[in-house]
C-alpha cells in the first residue's frame, strides 16, 4: 500500500508530538513536587497560640532587692503585651508571633524585644539569653 507524503508527514508529526508530550510530563513532575514542598514549608504554623492570658517570668531569678523583679512577659489574646526587662517597671506594647518567634514592640522605652519559643511553657529572650517560664 502506498502512502502519500502528507500521511507520512502526519505520522512523523504525531510521533514527535507524542515524544514531546512525554518529555514535558517527565520534566513537569519534579517542578510540581518542588513547588508543593516549597508551599508546605512556607506555610509553617506558629509554635504558640494565645487563647488566654499567658504570663511568663524569669526562670530561677533570685531578687537582690525589693525592686528586682526579673524578666517578665504577659501576652493577651488581643495582641497586647507587657514586658518587664528586669526591675520593677512594666512596659505596655503589642506582640506578633511568627513561627518560633515572638516580637514585642513598646513605645515607652522605644524598645523591641524578640523571644524564641522553646515550648508552650518556655521562651528565651534573644539578646540576653534569659529563659522565661509560664506561670
Amino acid at each position: 500500500m502506498h502512502r502519500n507524503l502528507s500521511e507520512t508527514t502526519l505520522i512523523k508529526t504525531y510521533k514527535i508530538m507524542t515524544m514531546k508530550l512525554k518529555l514535558l510530563k517527565a520534566s513537569c513532575l519534579p517542578i510540581v513536587l518542588f513547588l508543593f514542598i516549597l508551599t508546605a514549608i512556607g506555610c509553617k504554623k506558629d509554635k504558640l497560640e494565645v487563647n488566654e492570658v499567658k504570663e511568663y517570668s524569669e526562670v530561677g531569678h533570685v531578687p537582690t532587692n525589693a525592686y528586682d523583679g526579673g524578666w517578665a512577659l504577659t501576652l493577651q489574646p488581643n495582641g497586647v503585651a507587657e514586658v518587664n526587662p528586669g526591675g520593677d517597671i512594666r512596659y505596655g506594647g503589642t506582640y506578633k508571633i511568627n513561627g518560633s518567634k515572638i516580637k514585642v514592640k513598646t513605645e515607652q522605652n522605644s524598645g523591641s524585644y524578640t523571644f524564641e519559643i522553646i515550648s508552650e511553657t518556655e521562651i528565651r529572650e534573644e539578646s540576653s539569653g534569659v529563659t522565661l517560664g509560664l506561670r
